[in-house]
């Protein structure tokens, strides 16, 4: 397919979400190798009237991203570097995390159990109700039984990447917004990726796309967990009960702050799951070092490749260290839980998704990356987000000839 008609394509995907409410506007990006970027913008940044046009150069909240965009390569450029090692016990590193449940087996989760999202650890908790703080987190973390021994499941977690952040900023004696900006964004020109945008005098004239209107779906979140608890008999249920009664929520249209609870309430804005916004321009950019010799920041090819193929098989999803993978050569559990990246994704292919509308998915056995930014909260959450990436995904990458052997 000519770039013409890719770029056709491309808005034809873009404007069919608009057209169906999944959101008011987004970016894409497609990367081939040796091709020129075609990119692609439509729509408004907002629903309300006078919101700007969609940009290259729009700041969006790219929520999960931030785990493959922030702290997986600040762990690689640690192991690199001598000052870390993979098959460290996280424990080693953060001992209050064995000071309370399952001390033993919490002494076993390895740093790459935490980037395999095999610890363990449960998915999310809505601890910004009860806590702030590092030492607080660490505390309530340490507090959470395990749901099952180190390697033996996949089961994504937040707070697995809460801890990577956390064991970042103790190894470099650095707080995890200024390593991310040192290490990675400014050497690589990303001059609009960070956190906490309104702090950035630099983007003052920058429009940031909106995310919810105040944060209904995470409190539905915490609905079901404390119902949950309850059903359960936990003893903990009450004094979640008490915290949540007493909290304080956002209730206006959430903008250049995180929209993630635990991020924005409980770690002030600055997370290694969550927290960073970025453009579609930078996203470009930030790819070069998983797809480039040339760029100006090098992982090392061994961590490249380990970050990059599964790790987790048979289990699914199938996951790399950091990265979702591909569900192409997986055995049937694989292939019927499906992948974020759609259904033609060749074996090579990794890449991650954002809650807030954000995606990633580079596919080396097409030569082909497809950056995608949008604002699928705005203004509430909409289920429909997941069935039209898969469909984008096809239609895209459909049109991008697999290389040959």
């Amino acid at each position: 397919m000519d770039p013409g008609e890719l770029l056709e394509n491309m808005k034809r995907s873009l404007d069919g979400g608009i057209a169906a409410g999944i959101f008011p506007g987004g970016a894409v990006c497609l990367l081939q190798e040796g091709k020129p970027a075609l990119k692609v913008v439509s729509g408004r940044t907002g629903t309300a009237a006078g919101e700007p046009l969609v940009s290259a150069d729009t700041l969006y909240d790219v929520a999960s991203l931030t785990k493959v965009m922030v702290t997986l390569p600040l762990v690689l450029f640690s192991v690199q570097e001598g000052r870390l090692s993979l098959t460290d016990s996280i424990v080693q590193w953060l001992p209050e995390l064995a000071e309370e449940r399952d001390k033993h087996e919490k002494e076993r989760i390895r740093v790459i159990h935490l980037l395999t999202h095999t610890s363990g650890l449960p998915a999310w908790r809505p601890y910004f109700l009860r806590g702030s703080g590092h030492a607080e987190y660490l505390r309530m973390i340490a507090g959470e039984p395990l749901l099952g021994r180190p390697g033996e499941q996949v089961v994504y977690s937040d707070l697995g990447f809460m801890l990577l952040g956390f064991l970042l900023e103790r190894i470099w004696q650095e707080e995890l917004a200024a390593l991310a900006w040192r290490k990675l964004f400014r050497p690589c020109g990303m001059f609009h990726t960070g956190y906490l945008p309104r702090q950035q005098t630099a983007w003052r004239d920058c429009v940031i796309a909106p995310t919810e209107v105040g944060n209904g779906h995470e409190r539905e979140m915490v609905q079901q967990y404390l119902l949950q608890l309850e059903v359960m008999g936990d003893p903990r249920a009450a004094e979640w009960r008490e915290a949540l009664e007493s909290f304080s929520w956002r209730e206006g249209v959430i903008r250049g702050e995180v929209h993630d609870c635990n991020a924005y309430h409980g770690l002030g804005g600055v997370s290694g799951h969550a927290g960073l916004f970025s453009t579609l321009n930078d996203v470009e950019r930030y790819m070069a070092i998983w797809t480039s010799d040339d760029a100006p920041v090098q992982i090392d090819p061994v961590l490249r490749s380990l970050a990059t193929r599964p790790l987790t098989d048979p289990h699914a999803p199938r996951r790399t260290a950091g990265w979702e993978a591909s569900t192409a050569g997986g055995g049937l559990n694989q292939v019927a839980h499906g992948c974020t990246g759609g259904d033609l994704l060749t074996e090579q292919a990794y890449g991650h998704t954002g809650f807030t509308g954000t995606s990633i998915w580079s596919d080396p056995g097409r030569g082909a990356v497809l950056i995608t930014l949008t604002n699928r909260v705005h203004p509430a959450v909409n289920p429909e987000m997941n069935r039209w990436r898969r469909a984008h995904h096809n239609r895209l990458f459909a049109a991008i000839p697999v290389k040959r052997a």
